[in-house]
């Protein structure tokens, strides 16, 4: 039979009412607010793998260096007429790290007679993933900095950075040799490298950012503390609390360069514990890049929620919470200090 339609006009077809599509916007609204965090979630857990996997690397690559040469590689090799034109450990390893072209280029721009230009350039412009992390905000490249780095090389517990001599207890130094035998308390309880974050980029000012900048807070904050080797928590508060207050300075090209053998470039220290309530800081501002200077307090640092990953010695990943005892992350940092590391 015929199906016959309404006279003036043809059938009309079922829709949404205006109340049913805002109750459809509201619910899908409502699961895409559910679904989000956990999408972040899984992504920042990719990001840590990858993180990790970075550290094992470079771990890897150390220990292989080692069996090599029987030996760490000193975080300070000079290849320029001064002393600050210097490479970092970071270079020596890169052939035991599939990057054995790199590391010629390297060589061949500071042969016996230096060339110190075409390594400064090499140094900002060289990105090797393996030295990012890809949960931390890429570098920006300007005069004394370049394509980043977030990782760096353990120092030590102590408050000298870069020409503390002798000083250093971590397992690495900037002018003497470290070798296995050397880390008495043991490769699986000290500190090989771990994670920093790279400045937002200028070179000098009188603001900064925290927790990416580094800020200056005199050297006589650094000479009232009762232990260089071991700070307390009252001796790194009174120099953190110095620099956010009167700063001398403030530098953001602070881990731009990998490939440079200045703290917050290529090492980092155990002084403070992971992401420490107070800015990365020096002594005396303002050499040519941050941190090129004898006092200083350069904790690990990472955009990883509740603290930052390490690679210790025996070539272990761990994360390390901010919450870690300040004794025992000094401990770990230092490789000679006979003390029980305890739990963490």
């Amino acid at each position: 039979m015929p199906m016959h339609h309404p006279a003036g006009g043809a059938a009309r077809r079922p829709a949404f009412t205006l109340v049913e599509l805002l109750v459809v916007i509201a619910i899908i609204g409502t699961l895409v607010g559910l679904l989000l965090p956990a999408v972040q979630a899984a992504r920042e857990a990719a990001r840590r793998s990858a993180c990790t996997n970075n550290l094992k690397q470079l771990g890897l690559a150390m220990h292989n260096y080692h069996d090599a040469r029987q030996m760490f590689p000193r975080n300070l090799l000079q290849i320029g007429g001064n002393i600050w034109e210097s490479t970092s450990a970071s270079v020596q390893i890169l052939p035991f790290m599939e990057e054995s072209n790199l590391f010629q280029q390297f060589k061949q721009a500071a042969p016996p007679t230096a060339n110190w230009g075409v390594t400064y350039g090499l140094m900002q412009n060289s990105k090797v993933k393996t030295f990012l992390c890809p949960s931390s905000p890429p570098a920006v490249v300007t005069a004394w900095s370049g394509a980043g780095s977030n990782y760096a090389w353990c120092t030590g517990s102590s408050l000298d950075t870069n020409w503390g001599g002798t000083n250093f207890n971590g397992m690495f130094a900037y002018q003497q040799d470290r070798r296995m035998g050397d880390v008495i308390d043991g490769l699986s309880q000290t500190i090989m490298a771990g994670e920093i974050l790279v400045g937002t980029g200028f070179v000098q000012g009188s603001s900064g950012v925290y927790p990416f900048d580094i800020f200056y807070a005199g050297d006589a904050a650094f000479n009232s503390a009762s232990n260089r080797n071991a700070p307390t928590a009252a001796d790194i508060q009174a120099i953190g609390q110095a620099a956010m207050s009167s700063p001398q300075g403030v530098k953001g090209n602070n881990g731009g360069m990998w490939a440079w053998y200045s703290a917050g470039h290529s090492t980092f220290t155990t002084a403070a514990t992971p992401n420490w309530q107070f800015p990365s800081l020096g002594g005396n501002c303002c050499p040519g890049g941050a941190h090129d200077w004898g006092n200083g307090i350069i904790p690990p640092r990472s955009m990883h929620p509740g603290g930052a990953n390490v690679v210790l010695g025996d070539g272990s990943v761990r994360m390390i919470s901010d919450a870690v005892d300040l004794a025992t992350f000094q401990r770990l940092g230092n490789r000679k200090d006979r003390q029980p590391v305890g739990d963490y």
